[in-house]
């Protein structure tokens, strides 16, 4: 067997590349990780074949370079490998969370509906748990008394009403004008109203006709008067001048004694006639204005009659209507409704037929919010990281969290003390409140009662941190023992 020269690994393998002084400086880095590479490998004699005479074979040459060539990319991977695990533990956060076991409680109490006036079950429309909506309609009670007094009420309310406005036209002197509900729900009571509107406008317009008539009378009286006073005025006036002019005539004798006699007779009758027909006059002007002042009486005493009817029936309407409202809102309560999203607990009354008393529990609904609330027991050692609105993971057991995942929350309220359970145990109630009420993509639902397990986020933490912490741990507490 021919030995062949064994080759010398620090001479250049292609001598036309080591003529390239470029190809020199190229594989000098190489030649130098691969020295390097060889002494971290226990030295660069390690594994080499082991020649006498400066031969070796080909073969075992080959192999031992395919070795090293491995060797030095394992360490490289491993050397890299380590360097990104390094540099993740020192830059890479986590989440730091307190754990705790939770429980789903109702978001409010559980509602109990009673009804306030009680009655006959008429008809239930739930079951224990149906899922109900806020003014579903649970159970009716018969309405019927309540109907009844209502019905009777309205009619009375409408009959007011025209009255009212029969009033109202006759103390204000405007037409009389029906309400629009009076016509539609109780036309009679609207025209019997008409009717005595009617009559009562017709009364009060023969009164005003007589007065009015009193009126022309005296004033056609007061104009022959008048002109009685005026001729009288006259006559007095012509007799008194005839007297004076005929009085000097006496001394001459050219009339007698007794014509002047004759002549102030007539003159004391001509003006005795004018202060007559004068006194007369102011007597039928004060007869006038009292037959105007009748008219104007028995108008406003006619209005004031109306006023003061109107005021007793507004009263009256104020009372039915408050009246009114009190049988609505109780033909209204008898129509029982949830006033929650909610899930049917209980159903007391569960007769149709049956008698519900007033104010007893008829129903018992758990509500269903958009959200959950739950009840977290945090062990106090834990209680100093948590505050209000820290977000927080729920996974429910009931479900499995790899396949549906949980729900977010938020940290609503931290209890004020410890509660000790029936073990003795420890904790602090902690509130989380979820975003949705229910899981996955298939909403699966979830009620009050199921347990869950809760992760509060407290903060960050790199993973160096953490394997840092039983070292400072223990350099904290080196050398301090007594």
């Amino acid at each position: 067997m021919s030995a062949t020269p064994a080759p010398n690994p620090n001479r250049n393998p292609h001598p036309q590349q080591g003529r390239s002084f470029l190809g020199s400086l190229v594989r000098l880095p190489r030649t130098f990780f691969v020295k390097l590479f060889d002494r971290l490998l226990d030295g660069e004699e390690r594994g080499k074949p082991k020649v006498s005479s400066g031969y070796v074979n080909s073969a075992e040459w080959a192999i031992y370079t395919s070795d090293a060539r491995g060797a030095r990319i394992l360490l490289w991977t491993s050397l890299t490998v380590v360097g990104i695990l390094i540099i993740w533990a020192i830059f890479g956060p986590i989440d730091e969370v307190v754990r705790g076991d939770g429980k789903v409680v109702p978001s409010r109490q559980v509602q109990i509906i009673q009804s306030l006036d009680g009655g006959v079950v008429k008809e239930i429309l739930v079951k224990p748990g149906q899922d109900v909506e806020p003014g579903q309609v649970l159970l009716r009670i018969d309405p019927t008394r309540f109907a009844s007094s209502l019905g009777e009420n309205q009619a009375e309310y409408l009959s007011l009403e025209a009255k009212a406005a029969r009033l109202t036209a006759l103390a204000t002197g405007e037409p009389f004008k029906v309400p629009d509900d009076v016509l539609q729900k109780l036309p009679q009571a609207a025209e019997a109203e008409r009717n005595a509107w009617v009559q009562r406008t017709n009364e009060l317009n023969a009164t005003v006709s007589v007065a009015q008539e009193q009126v022309k009378q005296r004033q056609q009286e007061l104009r022959e008067t008048q002109a009685k006073r005026d001729q009288a005025a006259t006559t007095c006036s012509l007799t008194s001048r005839e007297l004076s002019v005929t009085r000097p005539l006496l001394n001459s004798g050219a009339v007698s004694e007794v014509d002047l006699l004759r002549l102030q007779r007539d003159v004391a009758r001509s003006c005795g006639d004018q202060k007559a027909a004068e006194a007369q006059i102011d007597r039928i002007q004060a007869s006038i204005q009292e037959a105007l002042s009748k008219t104007k009486e028995a108008e406003l005493n006619i209005r004031n009659q109306a006023r003061s009817e109107l005021s007793d029936t507004n009263t009256k309407l104020r009372t039915l209507g408050e009246t009114k409202l009190a049988l609505d809102d109780k033909v209204k309560l008898s129509e029982i409704r949830s006033p929650v999203k909610g899930t049917v607990k209980t159903l007391l009354a569960n007769t149709v037929g049956g008698v519900v008393q007033p104010g007893k529990d008829i129903i018992e609904i758990v509500p269903t919010d958009d959200s959950l609330l739950l009840e977290v027991k945090v062990q106090p050692r834990d209680i100093g990281f948590l505050h209000a609105q820290q977000k927080a993971e729920v996974k429910f057991t009931a479900y499995d969290y790899s396949i549906y995942g949980g729900l977010e929350g938020v940290v609503e309220q931290i209890g004020a003390d410890t509660t000790t359970d029936e073990r003795g145990n420890s904790f602090y109630i902690v509130r989380v409140r979820t975003s949705k009420a229910a899981v996955g993509d298939m909403h699966l639902p979830i009620i009050p009662g199921m347990v869950a397990e809760v992760h509060i986020l407290t903060g960050k933490r790199t993973v160096m941190q953490y394997l840092l912490k039983p070292i400072l741990r223990a350099k904290e507490n080196a050398f301090t023992e007594r």
